[in-house]
């Protein structure tokens, strides 16, 4: 197995594994574990997984769970998201980190590119740790302790779920199940410490300690944390194409550049 950095803050690809084969996942896991700790998301190319292949490979990094998001999951395994689109309302042309309206947000994720458009539709990421350590020492002392109001209904989402059979009924049943939630401002990171800026532009809607204008002002500055070039980095998907990356250290940005050109991903989701 070997691994190629792809740029000095984030990201790695990881070279001569085939994620198929349950016995080299698990004679690599140890080491894949602690480069996606160090590196925040790792790429794999020319893979062919089935969806209990990527489950099992998703294991490797925590506890998978069944889908609770707004896309649909696959039939032959309920931990398997099936994201299909044609690059129009997407929902996630937007910088965010997955499911950050939830209680308990997914620590990482695997990506596994099913089918992808001949040009377009890569993906970006952006090391929220590295937007942390940027700030100025006063200001980070200012916003220690802070937190900040998740919601789930951004309006893209909103329509996706509602475009799905019984989509009525389904939008109603997660407003139930998921009021708004409180996260910190900064986010010690369970596994390595690091305290990672968490507000992002899809799902924040305000910071509870301060009045709307100056919070609505801190928020944007924030978020737009992630649109630094200096900490991301660029992934151009080919079909078998994997990632998987720390939900909680990044961002990521799916770049809407491929109508009509249908896209179908696979996603699970790793707590």
């Amino acid at each position: 197995m070997l691994i190629r950095p792809l740029t000095p803050a984030i990201g790695s690809e990881v070279l001569d594994i085939d994620l198929a084969d349950a016995t080299q996942v698990t004679r690599h896991a140890d080491r894949l574990r602690a480069l996606l700790a160090e590196r925040q998301v790792i790429f794999f190319r020319e893979q062919r997984l089935s969806p209990d292949a990527q489950v099992f490979f998703s294991q490797v990094f925590g506890d998978v769970e069944p889908v609770s998001s707004t896309f649909p999951s696959h039939p032959a395994n309920p931990y398997v998201e099936m994201l299909v689109t044609r690059g129009k309302e997407t929902g996630t042309d937007i910088w965010h980190a997955d499911l950050t309206w939830q209680p308990r947000p997914p620590v990482a994720a695997c990506l596994y590119a099913v089918e992808v458009p001949e040009v377009g539709g890569d993906t970006m990421w952006a090391s929220m740790t590295a937007a942390h350590d940027s700030l100025d020492e006063g200001l980070r002392r200012y916003l220690a302790g802070m937190t900040a109001v998740h919601h789930w209904e951004a309006p893209a989402l909103v329509n996706n779920l509602k475009r799905q059979p019984d989509g009525d009924e389904k939008y109603h049943a997660m407003r139930r199940r998921y009021p708004p939630v409180d996260q910190p401002v900064f986010l010690p990171h369970p596994a390595t410490g690091k305290r990672v800026v968490f507000v992002n532009s899809l799902y924040t809607t305000r910071i509870n300690q301060m009045g709307h204008d100056d919070g609505a002002h801190m928020l944007s500055f924030l978020a737009g944390l992630a649109r630094v070039p200096e900490w991301q980095v660029r992934f151009n998907w080919r079909k078998g194409s994997v990632a998987v990356w720390d939900n909680l250290a990044t961002q990521h940005y799916a770049i809407n550049d491929y109508y009509p050109s249908p896209r179908t991903m696979h996603r699970v989701s790793i707590r």
